[in-house]
């Protein structure tokens, strides 16, 4: 293919991109979540308490707040009737998202920490892009092994080479910014494939691994920056994260059972793909407050779900001739693992901990599959895959049962305890009097007496 058409295609692509992408954040541009984060504004919330509690504004507080509740008002006329209703539904949730995130702001120190996994990741993509750069200049001397290792060693220094970067920066910040390396291996890995496909897998394999470090610098620093500034929810990124590898595996398995046998519609599916996943990611993750915990747990039964159908296909391999189409079966369950586990974990929130223990556990449930198949020297593929998923999927579940009640007992216990009991107690000591002179005048011959004024008036309200 001539060189002309392969940019003309890669510029098609990226095209497509940029167009999806815009739709999805030119849904609207007066949404209930906009409406939501500015009602939210802390300079408004401080000063609107002030007034409410009737301490004496400023006359610029006055002046703010005034001109602040026009704008807010504005606001709400321009949303349509969907968005309005929406934010009715969402806003207690958005609410208590935010008062999660404080809580866990309050229980971190103060002090930002590199933690030893902060450490290892940075050095482990220094290295990598250390290791693609030998492949650009095609270095076959002493340098093979000292460019990765001062690759590694400068992005280990990144805080030291460029302090004011990470400034006042948070643990999510360094999350998202390590979630869109990983995605942008992806990304660059597949442009490298559009634009090198056609020609010997050689020259393919070493444009996707050149591009995809570029991809992997960019979209980190990208994502570095972005969360810094709008400071996304660990759940958003957790969410969008799995979205935007789920979306380029599906991608890659629709192109592998269409069987294309160049790189080129491997990099386009993979590219469309996780481009398509992102934006799914990013309207789910709106919708509703997804916790970390939460796109944990969606993230295994995705998980589990391409495991089984990874067992399904086998199985169908081993008694008919192997087909192509087959790839897409791990790939559906993968979506459909996705939804139900997005879906389950609605009204749940799973704590941090609890996410990653469910991760954890699950993990070593799925190896004690492995090795009962192995014990018994299991020799069906779909037999090894079944038990390994088989033995995740019931752990998984059974730690999210005891999650889920423990949560909404909580939950709860917050409920009553937020309510007060009120009661009201009044003595009527003269009432006492009184009724002896209504008894005193009754008919003796009568089969009825009045009725007594109570002494003692206790009222209970729950």
């Amino acid at each position: 293919m001539k060189p002309q058409s392969s940019f003309k295609l890669l510029y098609i692509s990226l095209l497509l991109l940029m167009v999806l992408n815009t739709t999805v954040s030119a849904q609207g541009v007066y949404t209930a979540r906009g409406y939501w984060e500015e009602s939210n504004k802390p300079t408004y919330k401080q000063i609107k308490l002030k007034q409410v509690v009737g301490d004496t504004l400023t006359t610029d507080e006055e002046a703010y707040l005034n001109d602040f509740e026009v704008f807010l008002a504005n606001y709400y006329e321009k949303m349509s009737s969907e968005e309005r209703a929406k934010y009715e539904r969402m806003r207690f949730q958005w609410d208590r998202e935010l008062t999660n995130q404080k809580q866990e702001i309050k229980s971190q120190p103060d002090e930002f920490e590199w933690r030893g996994v902060d450490r290892a990741l940075n050095i482990g993509y220094g290295l990598y892009y250390g290791a693609s750069l030998v492949s650009l200049l095609e270095i076959d001397n002493a340098g093979v092994a000292g460019i990765p290792l001062v690759m590694g060693g400068l992005w280990a220094m990144g805080p030291i080479i460029n302090p004011k970067k990470y400034e006042n920066i948070n643990r999510s910040v360094v999350r998202a910014s390590n979630a869109g390396k990983f995605l942008g291996l992806i990304y660059g890995g597949s442009l490298g494939l559009i634009a090198a496909g056609g020609s010997n897998s050689s020259n393919e394999g070493k444009a996707a691994f050149i591009m995809s470090s570029v991809g992997s610098i960019t979209l980190g620093e990208v994502a570095f920056q972005l969360q810094k500034k709008r400071n996304y929810s660990d759940g958003h990124i957790e969410i969008m994260r799995h979205h935007g590898v789920l979306g380029a595996y599906t991608g890659l398995s629709i192109i592998a059972a269409a069987q294309a046998e160049t790189g080129r519609p491997y990099g386009i599916g993979a590219l469309l793909g996780s481009g398509a996943g992102l934006a799914i990611g990013n309207i789910a993750s709106r919708n509703y407050a997804y916790t970390r915990g939460d796109g944990r747990y969606a993230t295994n039964m995705s998980s589990v779900g391409i495991g089984i159908g990874f067992a399904i296909s086998s199985q169908i391999a081993m008694n008919n001739d192997a087909e192509a189409g087959l790839f897409l079966i791990p790939a559906g369950l993968g979506i459909l693992g996705t939804i139900v586990g997005q879906k389950n974990t609605q009204g749940v929130y799973l704590t941090n901990r609890q996410g990653s223990t469910i991760n954890y556990a699950s993990g070593g449930a799925a190896l004690l599959g492995l090795g009962v198949s192995a014990i018994f020297e299991a020799e069906s593929p779909a037999l090894v895959f079944g038990l390994a998923s088989g033995f995740a999927l019931a752990t998984q579940e059974i730690l999210f049962a005891k999650y889920k009640k423990e949560n909404m007992n909580l939950e709860l216990s917050r409920i009553n305890k937020g309510k007060e009991i009120e009661y009201s107690l009044n003595f009527r000591p003269e009432n006492y009097i009184l009724n002896q002179k209504l008894q005193a005048g009754v008919n003796i011959f009568s089969n009825y007496s009045l009725l007594s004024n109570p002494i003692v008036n206790f009222n209970l309200k729950f």
